[in-house]
């Protein structure tokens, strides 16, 4: 009864039965407000919105499609990365002394952290579908006023009965939500999500699976669930029945039927066939629990029972609420921001009516009258010329004059329809900022290159505008991932499997190292279609300006002079990762064993006074750690005991350097020796209470 004693301890029954009031308004706001926009803009979308205006029309053109395609590959279209920068040089972490075995602050690079950091969180994109659930988000994005991108992890707090194939029990995932499964704090609108007192998502458990979870605490007894499938079928029946020329909306209406209607009766009232809705509710402390150091709890609700059936404290350590939102029109002041199709969409509803107009002036002006002289014809040979069909018609007589006359409306077509047609598309266009050069379809009449470019350069501003919203909703996402992976992901394996096309695993970070509190910057690398070669094309000439500026004495002094350095080695990468060569043998670090001949100074000074410590009884100066050059050090602690053995001399503190020095070695050694060797993932270790 764990539950119950959060319930009691720390929610009191009036707050759970004011949230449930709430959670109803939140609803009702969805269904009253935001659910017409959405079932109008799906319908725009596939072409099946008739306005009202509309509904004797021949045909209708949907506008909406083309533009939407046209937006979505123009805001996002590659695989999304993060570049993580750290703003301080140093942090402190606490790391084992090898030679004490205590632990100890040190301190340790940044960029080190940042960098391990970036390749985790990357790699974690790839794992949890991060593009596919984004590029859902954008086209919500442009259809609806907003878009909604959760953010889980699917353990033992909060709700655990995420059903997608891809989300695994122990794993970080983000989900695409309906915006009519967001529900938030009716007291603010979209844009001051920030200030809501809570958001959540709505949730249909099947019944049998909601009994059976023993981690949630079900009343049997109140829990009944309600009947699911009522999704309305009858697609094809409806569109035979209009192809048959039938209009009678309630025929069309009795045509449709529930899905759970062509199941059995015995499943039809079997539990089977019942959900319950369920609402995963994320509530922050008031100020007073705030000041009491509260961080909230994580709650799942239902109508059919007044307690809740889990509550836990929030325990993620990330900043914001799990669920981020991509709106590209907000409206400071309204419940809602403005869907972009509502933009141009009363510009398409004006261009399919001219274009009816037009179509029925062209089939009323290329009709054709034929007059038959009353007397003398019979109703074969009237409904014959009525078919249209070419038929052989006989008069009384020697000549038809006077008894037939075929006459023409051709000629009196309005040209106007046509003008008119001309400046609504232009209009269309100003709205939407879809025009055909962007559709890709060559626009004729361009004055001048000068012109071109200036109307290209204005063109790209409002696709422009929208790359920013969208990088500025991806920078949000990656950095609540960034922060969830510092929680749950076990850094150990995760550090093992990632990999790169440098040894960038040889310091062997520790879990300390990697989830100290660094501070980073996340960029989000450009999200439209890449031209390899450009891009390959400018790396080779910033690689040649490097070389110079190598070769120039006065530009490597000056740059020297102002405490910066020149660093080939990320150019050579970035060159070798844009031609597609992945073979890690190509650049690479150096080997321990290689290093004879390479040898840093620094590392034979760290040595010399190591030695001059060991002989002289004084404490190690630099004690033996894994970034170490070990085969170097140990060379010059061997040719030192080497000496002292044949002057029969023993140094205990030089003979323990040595040993621990070893050891890293062969720690480096076997490491190398298990990459690619397969490995069980630990699950991070949590208390439920």
């Amino acid at each position: 009864m764990w539950g119950f004693y959060f319930y009691m301890a720390d929610l009191s029954k009036e707050r759970i039965s004011a949230l449930k009031d709430e959670i109803k308004m939140a609803e009702a706001l969805n269904k009253e407000e935001l659910e017409p926009i959405i079932a109008e803009s799906i319908q725009r979308y596939t072409g099946d919105y008739v306005p009202v205006f509309g509904q004797d029309w021949d045909i209708i053109l949907n506008e909406v499609y083309p533009i939407i395609q046209s937006n979505l590959p123009a805001t996002f279209f590659r695989n999304p990365r993060a570049f993580l920068k750290p703003r301080n040089k140093t942090f402190i972490a606490k790391r084992r002394n090898p030679v004490s075995g205590e632990m100890e602050e040190t301190q340790l690079d940044s960029a080190k952290s940042a960098k391990t950091q970036e390749h985790i969180l990357n790699y974690l994109l790839t794992e949890i579908k991060y593009k596919k659930e984004v590029r859902t988000v954008l086209l919500d994005g442009l259809l609806f006023p907003f878009g909604v991108l959760w953010h889980g992890y699917k353990g033992d707090f909060g709700m655990t009965e995420e059903q997608s194939i891809y989300i695994k029990d122990e794993q970080i995932f983000v989900k695409r939500i309906s915006p009519l499964r967001f529900i938030k704090d009716p007291n603010v609108s979209i844009s001051n999500l920030a200030d809501a007192k809570w958001v959540g998502r709505i949730l249909d458990i099947s019944l049998v699976d909601l009994i059976e979870d023993d981690k949630l605490e079900v009343d049997k007894n109140l829990v009944k669930g309600y009947k699911g499938f009522g999704d309305k079928v009858g697609t094809a029946s409806e569109k035979a029945y209009k192809q048959s020329g039938g209009k009678d909306l309630m025929t069309i209406s009795g045509l449709r039927h529930n899905l759970i209607d062509f199941a059995t009766k015995d499943f039809q009232n079997s539990k089977f066939s019942k959900f319950v809705r369920l609402y995963e509710i994320y509530l922050r402390p008031n100020k007073k629990e705030a000041r009491d150091n509260s961080k909230g709890w994580v709650l799942v609700l239902t109508d059919e029972q007044p307690k809740p059936l889990r509550i836990n404290d929030w325990k993620i350590k990330a900043e914001g609420f799990p669920a981020h939102l991509l709106e590209f029109n907000e409206l400071p002041d309204s419940l809602f921001g403005m869907a972009d199709i509502d933009t141009y969409k009363q510009a398409a509803d004006q261009k399919n009516a001219v274009v009816n107009l037009q179509i029925r002036n062209a089939q009323e002006n290329s009709k054709i009258w034929v007059a038959l002289a009353k007397a003398g014809q019979d109703e074969e040979g009237i409904e014959h010329v009525k078919k249209g069909e070419q038929s052989i018609i006989l008069f009384d007589g020697d000549t038809v004059q006077g008894k037939m006359m075929v006459a023409s409306g051709g000629g009196q077509a309005s040209s106007e329809l046509y003008l008119l047609d001309q400046r609504i598309q232009k209009n269309l266009e100003d709205k939407s900022g879809v025009t055909d050069l962007k559709r890709g379809f060559l626009q004729s009449g361009e004055e001048s290159a000068a012109s071109v470019k200036i109307r290209a350069a204005g063109g790209s501003a409002r696709p422009a505008y929208r790359q920013d919203i969208m990088a500025d909703f991806l920078k949000g996402s990656f950095t609540f991932l960034n922060q969830l992976s510092k929680q749950f992901i076990p850094y150990d394996d995760a550090v093992r499997i990632i990999g790169s096309l440098d040894v960038e695993w040889s310091d062997n970070p520790t879990r300390e190292e990697l989830q100290a509190d660094v501070d980073v910057e996340i960029d989000v690398y450009s999200m439209l279609p890449e031209n390899p070669e450009t891009e390959l094309r400018e790396l080779n000439n910033l690689l040649v300006l490097m070389f110079e500026g190598l070769r120039d004495p006065v530009i490597s002094q000056k740059i020297a002079q102002e405490g910066k350095t020149i660093n080939i080695s990320p150019v050579i990468e970035q060159i070798l990762m844009r031609m597609k060569i992945r073979n890690p043998d190509i650049f690479r670090n150096i080997r321990p064993e290689e290093s004879q001949g390479f040898v840093s100074v620094q590392q034979i000074r760290e040595a010399k006074d190591n030695v001059n410590a060991a002989l002289t009884g004084a404490q190690i100066p630099f004690p033996p750690k894994p970034t170490d050059d070990h085969v170097a050090k140990l060379e010059v602690y061997s040719s030192i005991k080497s000496l002292l053995d044949q002057a029969g001399q023993i140094s205990d503190a030089l003979n323990q350097l040595i040993q621990v020095q070893m050891a890293l070695l062969q720690e480096i050694q076997e490491k190398q020796d298990r990459v690619g060797s397969q490995v069980k993932l630990k699950p991070p270790q949590m208390k439920v209470l």
